[in-house]
């Protein structure tokens, strides 16, 4: 989770953390940049602007709105999450359409987060606050009552644009409202709101479809935003209007730019799986790669002929925040494609509710948030390699939770995976809280704002190709194995086709046709798929049942071999961070031996 939004002035303002909350026209975005306070370094100047005394209940209108926001932006994307295998069953939809749910959202939020900070900045960040929970509101009630898998695509990506409108108003307010000295509980506050946000979001999804008033099924995690974001739009208009001085030139053609070539990047890796890789699939995911690096030709000369790029892209050029933003893409990655594989293993595999599957993966939203409560301290009184314990408890999360699912297989109660969950989620809040800080401590104050903006978007984007790779890796496997799983319960067919009377010729017969259907189905990657292969079987009134018996175990246990063998590459993919946090942390060592000296 980020802090990235638009800003009220181009001075630094102080935080509680001994750092500044500073804003750069290039932009228009705030950002948290630690003092430096090592012998012979420099003490940024302090100009805060004045904060207007409030009254009490204007006061209370405002935070209550800000926390709210924040909660409802940030329980989103985690309540949706717990619902996937309901949507796809729900729409009729494929695998690939339900991570194009989930990517088409993150990556209308990253391509236009920063033009949303610019954006408050220009018209007034009240105003753009009730624009942007009044689309999201709308959008999410759209959400619910799409008929179509591709209008609720279609719904998300203005949702994405509704939450990059509002989201950056939030700590803008905050910079406006607050003198110096209360900024810190409210921050505090601001991290609390995002912290109970993610770890209660995958069981208010679960609550609400085991709820499931009228029939709504999935549709109900969408309505959930709409009540809550009519509150917040009844509060707005208690709150005080603020505008930034600078009028700064936006760069549509940037972010057009950027959007087009990450969909290019992204759609071949979801839709390649489903239809078997054609040669323009290739060729999308190949040309993609000349487009960004044209996109990266074209911000940088936006910035040569004094104009404001989207992104600042000459940042990459510094070794600190290069390594900063790669341990960025390995975090969050991993992590999506964590929540991805898990919601369809413990609800599809298994057959879980979505309620006992939020239960289960708690332990890990609660490992997270204690971890983010206390790594700021645990920072200032151990250092920098705290980022390091959560590096290898990260690692160690997966590579411990794989080994629990390797040994249960199909026998799961939930209670087993506590201990490796709480780790795991334990060991991202200690990395995920202090890397903004570390990652910009060192960035140049005028490309503070650039580099605030490209981590958050940095970390979207990874969200999205963290689903869309999982997604291949996921539907391979559970091809790959499907023949090894029906092999395997082959003697069981054939010893309860015998009780039926059956044997002999006729019984290898429908074991092969079982193994045929089963293959077929798990290569479809849709719950509710009817192959071809299997419609003899299911034709057959007398072994209807027992073939239905089958196919659940074969899923289970196809899906236990392949969310361990999941978990198992995460551990491996993870195992990257632990070298990149040590070069983070020895690049912040020579730098700053390099200020002493």
């Amino acid at each position: 989770m980020s802090i990235t939004t638009g800003s009220p002035s181009t001075q630094p303002s102080a935080t509680a953390e001994g750092g500044d909350m500073t804003k750069t026209p290039e932009t228009g975005t705030t950002t948290f940049i630690p003092l430096r306070s090592a012998a012979g370094s420099p003490m940024v100047h302090r100009a805060n602007p004045p904060a207007v005394s409030q009254p009490r209940f204007t006061a209370l209108m405002l935070l209550t709105v800000l926390l709210l926001t924040v909660f409802l932006a940030v329980a989103n994307i985690f309540i949706v999450n717990v619902a996937t295998p309901a949507i796809q069953q729900g729409l009729h939809a494929s695998f690939s359409d339900v991570q194009f749910v989930m990517t088409s959202y993150t990556l209308a939020y990253a391509m236009t987060l920063i033009i949303g900070g610019r954006l408050g900045d220009r018209f007034g960040r009240k105003r753009l606050l009730l624009f942007g929970v009044a689309g999201f509101t709308l959008s999410s009630f759209l959400c619910g009552i799409a008929g179509s898998v591709i209008t609720l695509m279609v719904f998300r990506v203005l949702q994405g644009i509704s939450a990059a409108l509002m989201m950056p108003q939030v700590l803008s307010l905050i910079q406006t409202n607050y003198p110096p000295e209360k900024r810190a509980g409210v921050f505090g506050l601001y991290g609390a709101a995002q912290g109970i946000a993610a770890s209660s979001g995958q069981l208010i999804g679960g609550l609400l479809l085991s709820w499931d008033p009228a029939g709504l099924d999935w549709r109900t995690v969408f309505f959930f935003s709409v009540p809550v974001g009519l509150l917040i739009l009844s509060m707005i208009p208690y709150i005080e209007e603020s505008k930034g001085s600078s009028a700064m030139k936006l760069d549509w053609l940037g972010a057009a730019w950027a959007a087009g070539g990450l969909l290019m990047l992204i759609y071949p890796l979801v839709q390649g799986q489903k239809e078997q890789w054609p040669v323009s699939l290739i060729a999308c995911l190949l040309l993609s790669v000349p487009v960004l690096a044209a996109f990266v030709w074209y911000e940088r000369r936006v910035a040569r002929l004094g104009g404001a790029p989207l992104m600042n892209v000459d940042l990459f050029r510094q070794r600190r925040f290069t390594v900063g933003m790669l341990i960025v893409v390995v975090l969050m990655s991993s992590q999506s494609a964590y929540f991805l594989v898990s919601a369809y293993f413990l609800q599809i595999g298994l057959g879980f509710t979505a309620l006992a599957a939020g239960l289960i993966i708690l332990p890990m939203g609660i490992g997270y948030f204690l971890a983010s409560l206390y790594s700021a301290r645990a920072v200032s009184r151990f250092g920098q390699h705290v980022l390091t314990v959560g590096a290898l408890l990260t690692c160690g999360g997966y590579l411990l939770l794989a080994q629990w699912v390797q040994a249960l297989g199909t026998s799961v109660q939930g209670y087993e995976w506590a201990p490796a969950l709480a780790v795991l989620g334990f060991g991202q809040g200690a990395l995920a809280a202090p890397l903004t800080a570390a990652i910009l401590s060192r960035v140049h104050q005028r490309d503070a704002g650039s580099a605030s903006g490209i981590l958050t978007t940095g970390m979207q984007v990874s969200f999205a190709v963290g689903i869309a790779l999982i997604g291949i890796l996921l539907l391979n496997i559970m091809g790959q194995h499907a023949n090894a799983t029906t092999a395997q319960l082959a003697p069981q067919l054939q010893t309860e086709l015998s009780k039926l009377g059956i044997s002999g010729a006729q019984s290898d017969v429908i074991v092969q046709e079982f193994q045929a259907c089963y293959a077929d189905y798990a290569r479809a990657g849709d719950p509710a798929a009817n192959p071809a292969s299997c419609s003899a079987l299911t034709a057959d009134a007398q072994i209807k049942p027992l073939i239905h018996s089958l196919m659940k175990q074969a899923h289970a246990s196809n899906y236990a071999y392949t969310f361990s063998f999941c978990l198992y590459v995460l551990a491996a993919f993870s195992l990257l961070l632990v070298p990149l946090v040590l070069g983070l942390i020895r690049e912040k060592r020579t730098d700053s031996q390099v200020l002493a000296s």
